[in-house]
C-alpha cells in the first residue's frame, strides 16, 4: 500500500468579541480550539495558516473587538492515552524536526479496530519524549501509514511544525515515494501507469475496489525490473496514496503481490510451489505481502532541502527473489508500451 494521505485540513473562522479584546492571537486561538495545544497554535500563526483580517500576523498579535480570524488546521481526533511499550525501532535518520524508520512487516503503525498496544505508535512513545501531537494522542508523530504487512521507509515528525509541512507535501503530492513488489504473472509491458479510481467495497468495508462512478482518483507508475517464469519484480511510483492502492492496482490489470492473502492468489509461497525437489525445505519463503516501501523523498521541513531515504529490502523478500532466480529464471523478451497505450488500457480521462 502506499502511505495514507495526509489528513485534510479543516478551516475555522471567528469572530472577535469586545470581551477578548487584548486577548494574544495563540491565547484566543487556544480558548476556541482546545483540542488542540497551545504550541501547536502557535506554530500555524508562524506558517501563515492563521490570517487576521486577511494577513498574516504574529502569534503575540492582541486581538481587537470585529477582527476576523481565519485558522487553518488539522483534525486532532479525541482519543485515549497511549501505553509507551519498549520494542525494536529501525532508526534510519533522526534531527531535530523528524525520523525516519525501517518499518518490519507484522507491526501495525498506530492503535485502532481494536488493536491497542504493541503498534509503532506505543514504541515511538516509549523510545521519544518529544513527538509532534497534530494526529492526536494515539499517533504522536505519525504523518502516514504502511500497511501491517507492508515493510519500509516512514517519516515520523518530532515538532508540529514538522509534521505540517510533511503532511501537506503528502496532501499536495509532492512527495515522491518508490515501492518493490514481486507480483504473480508476468506483465505485459515493462512499464505502464494504471489509472483505476478506488472506493471502498460495499460488501467488504475493509477492502477497497476499483470504483468507476464513486472512486477516489488514484494512479500508480509501474516498471519491471526482472522477470521470472510465472513472476515479476516490479518498481511502482504511486502518485496519490490511497489505501491499499497499489496492492489493488496491480490486481486490477491481473498481476496481484504475491503472498496478499486479501488480494491475491495464496498466502504463503514456498521453494516446492516453484517446482523444487520433494526433498528441499518446504517452509514458507514468504507469508506476507511482498511489497516494501524502498525510497521516500521529500522536503526538509527545517532545511528546506530535498532530502531522499532508502531502506534495503528485508531478508524474507530478497529471499524470495533469489529463490525465483534460481528456480523460475526467465530468458525471454520484454515489451515496452507505447506511448498511446497507457490511456487506452487504464481509462484515463482528460
Amino acid at each position: 500500500m502506499a502511505p495514507d494521505p495526509a489528513p485534510e485540513t479543516e478551516t475555522h473562522t471567528f469572530e472577535v468579541l469586545p470581551t477578548d479584546e487584548g486577548t494574544r492571537l495563540d491565547v484566543y486561538l487556544h480558548s476556541r480550539l482546545s483540542v488542540h495545544s497551545r504550541t501547536y497554535l502557535k506554530d500555524m500563526v508562524k506558517l501563515g495558516k492563521v490570517t487576521v483580517g486577511g494577513g498574516k500576523v504574529k502569534p503575540s498579535y492582541r486581538v481587537e473587538p470585529g477582527d476576523h480570524v481565519v485558522a487553518t488546521v488539522m483534525p486532532r481526533p479525541a482519543d485515549g492515552s497511549l501505553v509507551p511499550q519498549e520494542m525494536p525501532l529501525d532508526v534510519i535518520h533522526e534531527d531535530a524536526s523528524l525520523l525516519v524508520l525501517h518499518k518490519p512487516a507484522g507491526v501495525v503503525v498506530h492503535p485502532g479496530s481494536g488493536r491497542r498496544d504493541r503498534t509503532l505508535a506505543n514504541a515511538l512513545a516509549f523510545r521519544f519524549q518529544e513527538l509532534s501531537d497534530i494526529g492526536g494522542d494515539l499517533r504522536p508523530g505519525i504523518v502516514h501509514r504502511l500497511d501491517r504487512d507492508t515493510t519500509g521507509v516512514m517519516v515520523v515528525a518530532k515538532t508540529n511544525r514538522a509534521h505540517f509541512s510533511l503532511a501537506t507535501q503528502f496532501q499536495e503530492r509532492t512527495t515522491e515515494k518508490e515501492y518493490l513488489a514481486v507480483v504473480e504473472g508476468e506483465p505485459e509491458f515493462d512499464g505502464d501507469v494504471i489509472n483505476h479510481p478506488l472506493g471502498r467495497s460495499l460488501a467488504d468495508p475493509t477492502k477497497i475496489v476499483v470504483d468507476a462512478k464513486a472512486g477516489k482518483p488514484a494512479e500508480t507508475r509501474y516498471e519491471v525490473i526482472e522477470r521470472f517464469e510465472g513472476f515479476a519484480l516490479v518498481r511502482c511510483r504511486p502518485k496519490t496514496g490511497r489505501t491499499h492502492q497499489i496492492r489493488v492496482h496491480l490486481r486490477s490489470i491481473g498481476h496481484p503481490i504475491v503472498c496478499d492473502a486479501t488480494y491475491g492468489r495464496r498466502s504463503s509461497l514456498s521453494l516446492r510451489d516453484l517446482g523444487a525437489r520433494p526433498e528441499e525445505d518446504d517452509s514458507p519463503l514468504l507469508d506476507r505481502q511482498a511489497l516494501h516501501a524502498h525510497k521516500l523523498s521529500f522536503a526538509h521541513p527545517l532545511e528546506g532541502k530535498r532530502a531522499t531515504f532508502e531502506a534495503t529490502m528485508p531478508s524474507d523478500m530478497a529471499g524470495l527473489v533469489e529463490a525465483l532466480r534460481t528456480h523460475r529464471p526467465h530468458a525471454g523478451g520484454t515489451k515496452s508500451a507505447p506511448r498511446n497505450r497507457t490511456a487506452r488500457r487504464t481509462g484515463r480521462h482528460g
